[in-house]
């Protein structure tokens, strides 16, 4: 099992408009989560967050996983204009702590 901090919102800010935590068994249950939230952000700004972008995201996350700690989270930028992604959903890896930190404030 390893878990991801999910989150969108605009690049290079703190606060996001969006975050979770999930739980994922395999790469492809993370794909899903990613495609989940670029199909709304494909819909609110139009450019950005293909479906390959997604599973080349997922993959880079996936990979990740196992190193202790990578750095900045995983980007996959999203826009109004083509060329211009001010947006972005960000995956970075979490703990089993946080996941579960994360479903008691959810109840």
């Amino acid at each position: 099992m390893r878990y991801f901090h999910i989150s969108n919102g605009l690049r290079g800010c703190y606060m996001f408009d969006n975050s979770y935590v999930v739980a994922c068994n395999t790469r492809k249950e993370l794909k899903a989560a990613i495609e989940y939230d670029a199909r709304d952000m494909r819909e609110a700004f139009g450019f950005g967050g293909s479906k390959k972008d997604v599973a080349a995201i997922a993959a880079q996350a996936w990979k990740r996983a196992n190193v202790k700690d990578y750095g900045l989270p995983v980007c996959l930028p999203f826009g109004r204009d083509k060329g211009n992604y001010p947006y972005g959903i960000f995956v970075s890896t979490a703990t089993q702590k946080a996941y579960r930190e994360y479903c008691a404030e959810s109840e």
